[in-house]
């Protein structure tokens, strides 16, 4: 494989160094099981609330009752904290085709349906900048598109492939 020019990546700073976009989102990935954990840790919480209460305490220990109060009281509250949990929608799906030099961003809700689906020309995107480990894209307008993470070395070597070809 062939070195690409200088010119080609621009020297930015380290990672450690480096603001991080606002608009930058990590994807996670959230599956049943994940969901079910939570739901049954919920419940979980929500028993043990009410079963403290179960427990005997000797008649006028009034200090053990607050306390048995107030550990009865984070519990609950944790149990409806973790009930009320929603799966957040996951960051956009890129796909880059070497072939057609189009890049499509798929953007799913929490549910995993389509929202949208947009495909834009490589060669007609105003900015495309693989660096630092983040791969940047903004429209010909100059209005940005996306900024995903690349942390896998072939699929970074094989964006550098793609942005080599592409007519300045």
């Amino acid at each position: 494989m062939t070195a690409l020019p200088d010119t080609f990546m621009p020297e930015g700073p380290l990672r450690h160094q480096r603001i991080t976009p606002l608009h930058h989102m990590e994807v996670v990935e959230t599956g049943a099981l994940r969901h079910l954990a939570l739901r049954c840790a919920a419940v979980a919480l929500l028993i043990a609330a009410i079963g403290l209460w179960l427990v005997p305490v000797i008649e006028g220990d009034a200090m053990m009752q607050l306390f048995k109060l107030a550990c009865s009281a984070a519990l609950a509250m944790a149990g409806v904290m973790l009930m009320a949990a929603r799966p957040e929608a996951p960051g956009p799906e890129v796909r880059i085709n070497p072939a057609t030099r189009e890049m499509t961003i798929i953007e799913r809700d929490a549910q995993g349906h389509l929202r949208s689906e947009i495909c834009h020309d490589i060669d007609t995107l105003g900015d495309i900048v693989l660096r630092d480990g983040l791969l940047s894209a903004r429209c010909s307008a100059g209005q940005h598109l996306v900024t995903l993470p690349v942390t896998d070395p072939r699929i970074e070597d094989a964006l550098k492939a793609v942005l080599a070809g592409r007519p300045d």
